[in-house]
């Protein structure tokens, strides 16, 4: 307590100064309309810059669980989606069962199709790519299941510890995926050629399928790994294979390897398909 009284008689010039700085404000403030709106202005302005400040702040924190608030939202509709182009697909031809099943769709619940997983390692410079995920068996996952990204198809997981799992990336050779540019019947297989990670080939493409540069590129669904119209990426450019009668077309990645975070992991196809396999295999006994 001494030690606080000295510092304040040691220091009393400097607070009576400030104390009559402030009075002195009040007076100008409080006797002239042009200095109090000018004080009010600068004040409103430094506590909402304070306010803006703060907010940011605080969003930035936020920005992990609104993410997985995003994550989770795609998930259901990817799932919606994925049921509502089954069913129509299969009901095509019946425009009263169409009609019938859009309406009941509105208020049905459907299942989760889809596992959320972060990345948390990801190679895109080797010639053999892999990504290492956060999700595992323990989560659900298990082998061949079929990888996409928000923008589209990543990979497919080649194997599976109780808390990891691990993706062959479209960029890795050993990758084969079944696809068909948009509006197409015919397919054509997706290969890497070991280069340019924002590039693959679509190879023996049929001549005779009309296409142009730019055209939507997505997955044919005669693969284990991913139903029909997945997203994949565009056309850059084609040209003729050895054999005349076929093209190799450059596609342009829709999936960003080089920044993916997240990633949804298709978690029923396999097992349905191993299901009917089965039965089949069974009926022949």
């Amino acid at each position: 307590m001494k030690n606080l009284i000295n510092f304040l008689l040691k220091n009393s010039s400097w607070f009576v100064f400030i104390l009559l700085e402030v009075f002195c404000f009040y007076l100008v403030f409080s006797g002239n309309s042009y200095q109090r709106s000018v004080f009010l202005k600068s004040s409103t302005e430094f506590t909402g810059w304070v306010y803006t400040l703060s907010g940011d702040v605080s969003s930035y924190f936020g920005l992990k669980e609104e993410n997985q608030e995003l994550i989770q939202k795609n998930i259901e509709l990817q799932t919606e989606l994925s049921a509502l182009r089954n069913h129509l697909y299969s009901l095509e031809s019946d425009s009263v069962k169409i009609d019938s099943f859009l309406s009941d769709s509105i208020v049905r619940k459907v299942s989760p199709l889809f596992i959320s997983a972060r990345v948390e390692k990801n190679s895109i410079s080797m010639i053999e790519n892999y990504i290492v995920i956060n999700k595992g068996k323990s989560h659900g996952v298990k082998e061949d299941m079929g990888v996409v990204s928000q923008q589209g198809i990543v990979g497919v997981v080649r194997g599976a510890s109780a808390n990891y799992a691990i993706i062959q990336s479209v960029l890795n050779p050993h990758s084969k995926f079944s696809c068909r540019i948009i509006n197409s019947s015919a397919d054509g297989t997706l290969v890497w050629s070991g280069k340019d990670p924002r590039y693959a080939e679509l190879t023996e493409y049929p001549k005779y399928e009309k296409f142009e540069k730019g055209d939507t590129v997505v997955t044919s669904g005669f693969s284990d790994f991913f139903p029909s119209g997945l997203l994949v990426g565009t056309v850059e450019d084609f040209k003729s294979e050895t054999d005349d009668n076929f093209y190799s077309v450059r596609v342009k990645l829709f999936t960003d390897f080089g920044t993916l975070k997240n990633v949804l992991l298709i978690k029923n196809r396999v097992e349905e398909i191993t299901e009917l396999e089965n039965k089949v295999g069974n009926v022949k006994k």
